[in-house]
């Protein structure tokens, strides 16, 4: 069995509503989805969703990519044969992790539409039996996110994530009102996406500690490169840190957790090369104590899914994981996604990752009749 086919099609999707963090307002977002297919007629499908001013790939670039570098790379190989397929594409281009993780969600998908089985038993079987979600809500106004909050809980998330950024004293207020809404019994977190420097991040997170808050953790509240004020502001503060964009590959999550630049890791499937650099990233942080949780680059379902088999399959995902993508979208490109109930999102048995394309659905967003 060969590989004999790699296509990659790029479109954009709208947003139901604009999503603020502090690096950018995302009011409509571009989409890659990769099909793979063999001689003998299989075809795994993946997705990812860049930002530029997130991970420095756009559409474009992960098109360009996936055309010139990624495909000849696998062209002609064995499917199975996924370390020998990472090294190859590792070697036709430096970096360029998320489209190489649509290539790596593709190749799980075919496997477990050749095998019968769904994704997660590749990986090792179900560890839980569901996901739990948090809900994340991009920068608004305190009063804004305190409804929104409460909106959410209602419909039973018990886990919430609130951007912040953009203005330390509103930030404080932002969470202040959250709290003050959904009271003591649902988790907040917040994240501020490098907005801070070490200094004023300690300062904001022992205020709201002194307010008692009760954060469940605070995401990289200080620049990506900025390894030792992490580790800082790490030590500074009893309130947890998670690190997210320090983390682009398994060397940058090596180097975080043996610098103790954070207490949490936030492992992007979609961000770091897919999910089997993803699998080993996790074996690691937990040989280190170092628990994960799994966010979202905002994937529509094919990406979302496979960051959902990779959060039931593996133990070491100790937080509610952020994969609510497809629930921001005006469209998508499968014909039916997975159910999320009281908080939870739910992993069929089928195989592969359990998706089906909607072939006319994919032509039209390409062409931009969607």
């Amino acid at each position: 069995m060969k590989i004999v086919k790699v296509e990659p099609y790029v479109f954009k999707v709208p947003l139901v509503k604009p999503f603020r963090i502090f690096l950018a307002e995302v009011r409509s977002k571009d989409h890659m989805v990769v099909k793979v297919e063999t001689d003998d007629g299989y075809v795994g499908v993946g997705e990812i969703g860049p930002l530029p001013e997130f991970a420095g790939e756009s559409g474009a670039t992960c098109l360009a990519i996936t055309k010139e570098r990624l495909a000849p790379a696998l062209i002609g190989q064995d499917p199975f044969d996924i370390e020998k397929l990472i090294k190859r594409m590792d070697a036709a281009v430096k970096a360029n992790h998320l489209a190489k993780s649509a290539v790596d969600f593709a190749l799980h998908d075919l496997l477990g539409k050749i095998l019968g089985v769904p994704v997660y038993k590749l990986l090792g079987g179900k560890y839980r039996e569901k996901v739990p979600i948090c809900w994340a809500m991009g920068m608004k106004s305190p009063e804004e996110m305190a409804k929104e909050a409460v909106e959410y809980v209602k419909k039973g998330y018990r886990c919430l994530k609130a951007k912040v950024g953009l203005d330390p004293k509103m930030d404080i207020e932002r969470i202040k009102a959250i709290r003050e809404a959904v009271g003591d019994k649902v988790e907040i977190r917040a994240d501020a996406n490098q907005a801070y420097s070490p200094e004023v991040a300690i300062q904001v997170i022992k205020k709201m500690e002194r307010m008692n808050l009760d954060l469940q953790y605070v995401e990289q509240p200080v620049p990506y490169w900025d390894i030792d004020g992490m580790a800082k502001v790490t030590r500074s503060v009893s309130t947890p840190i998670l690190a997210d964009e320090s983390i682009f590959s398994m060397h940058d999550a090596v180097s975080i957790i043996r610098r103790n630049a954070a207490d949490i890791i936030n492992l992007k499937v979609g961000k770091v090369g897919g999910l089997r650099v993803s699998s080993k990233i996790a074996a690691f942080a937990e040989a280190a104590d170092f628990p994960c949780m799994v966010g979202s680059m905002l994937e529509i379902w094919s990406g979302t899914a496979a960051g959902a088999h990779f959060a039931v399959a593996t133990k070491n995902v100790s937080y509610e994981c952020e994969l609510v993508g497809p629930l921001y979208y005006t469209y998508d490109v499968v014909k039916e996604g997975y159910k999320y109930v009281d908080g939870f999102l739910e992993v069929p048995d089928k195989p592969g990752l359990g998706l089906e394309l909607d072939e006319e659905k994919l032509e039209k967003a390409v062409s931009g009749e969607l």
